[in-house]
């Protein structure tokens, strides 16, 4: 089942963005200021350096031990194809670590399992308390101020706290065995460019996140202290540098798949329209897209549009798909949302 399609608004002629994106402006011709700002050469030329920058700091870490990287494995194609490329074709030394959210498909964690032995990588799998999960993605929806308000545009109140809590522990867990690389499988459009590469210090990382846990702690009490603090953070603590190496390269979502399917990775086939993963993710693209009036994907899927890595017609029909309510209530209620939320 699936829902209606959202009511035709201005959209870029190039990348589909609509008019409802909050801070967008378009040219006379009907160019989003993004599109109008960057053509394909000058796109491609920041790949190509962004690959050299990696590049060098991958060759600078290779061998580390215990790890020279962890990546956070979310059993995804982009994640999976991170790990994919930074095991065979970097030659780093990776630790995966899966955050279990309590709503991943078996055939997610089958994929995680079939990636990590043929790629002969460590997995760890961490599950958080089921009670805490839940009542944080109840928070995000009921409450505007967990998140900036930038956050909108590239994701649902859902996944925006489901990405920082994952992203908090990959750096918990760096600073606990001094891994100098968190690599995560964001895309272009998932975060911002300057997101690409990110040096941590992990005295004033702490710091700096007084404001993010503090709003967390509002919301849920001091028990969110372990899941988004950084205890123990000091000022001379070796740097961590994050990366999301797939902003590098520009590959169609059908090449991903047939690059691991080598390794055992299946697309799973109970985790709803918009995700290779997660069953939530559809909960959280039902609520933004009837409350924002654009889909949590729609910056994604620009990118890829402008890159060529998909169709017009492929982008036009993701982003006018939605899920319907009765695609979502059982999350709703896991999640302890009422039904007048939906």
């Amino acid at each position: 089942m699936t829902g209606p399609r959202p009511t035709p608004v201005q959209a870029c002629r190039r990348c589909l963005l609509p008019a409802t994106l909050p801070g967008l402006a378009f040219t006379a011709d009907g160019l989003c200021d993004l599109c109008a700002a960057t053509g394909e050469a000058e796109a491609e030329a920041e790949r190509v350096a962004l690959r050299a920058r990696l590049d060098a700091l991958y060759a600078a870490h290779r061998g580390t031990r215990p790890y020279a990287a962890i990546v956070a494995y979310s059993g995804g194609k982009d994640s999976s194809y991170t790990l994919k490329h930074l095991v065979e074709e970097q030659g780093l030394r990776c630790l995966a670590i899966t955050v279990d959210n309590g709503f991943l498909s078996a055939g997610t964690l089958d994929n995680c399992r079939a990636v990590c032995a043929a790629l002969d990588v460590d997995l760890v799998v961490f599950t958080p308390s089921r009670r805490f999960t839940e009542r944080m993605y109840r928070a995000s929806v009921e409450r505007d101020d967990l998140h900036a308000p930038a956050a909108v545009k590239r994701a649902s109140a859902i996944c925006s706290s489901c990405i920082t809590l994952i992203n908090t522990h990959m750096l918990q867990r760096a600073l606990e065995l001094r891994v100098p690389i968190v690599a995560g499988g964001y895309l272009g459009g998932q975060v911002p460019r300057d997101g690409a590469v990110m040096t941590l210090r992990p005295g004033r990382q702490a710091r700096i996140r007084t404001a993010l846990v503090n709003r967390f702690v509002g919301a849920l009490g001091e028990g969110a202290r372990r899941y988004f603090d950084l205890p123990g953070a000091a000022e001379g603590d070796p740097e961590v540098v994050v990366v999301n190496p797939m902003l590098g390269v520009a590959l169609s979502e059908e090449a991903i798949k047939a690059a691991l399917a080598p390794l055992g990775w299946r697309q799973p086939t109970d985790t709803g329209l918009t995700s290779t993963n997660c069953r939530l993710n559809d909960l959280g693209v039902y609520l933004h897209s009837r409350r924002h009036g654009f889909h949590p994907y729609a910056m994604e899927i620009a990118e890829q549009l402008r890159g060529g890595t998909i169709s017009r017609e492929a982008a036009a029909r993701k982003l006018g798909t939605l899920p319907g309510r009765g695609d979502v209530a059982w999350m709703a209620e896991r999640i302890g949302l009422p039904a007048d939320a939906l």
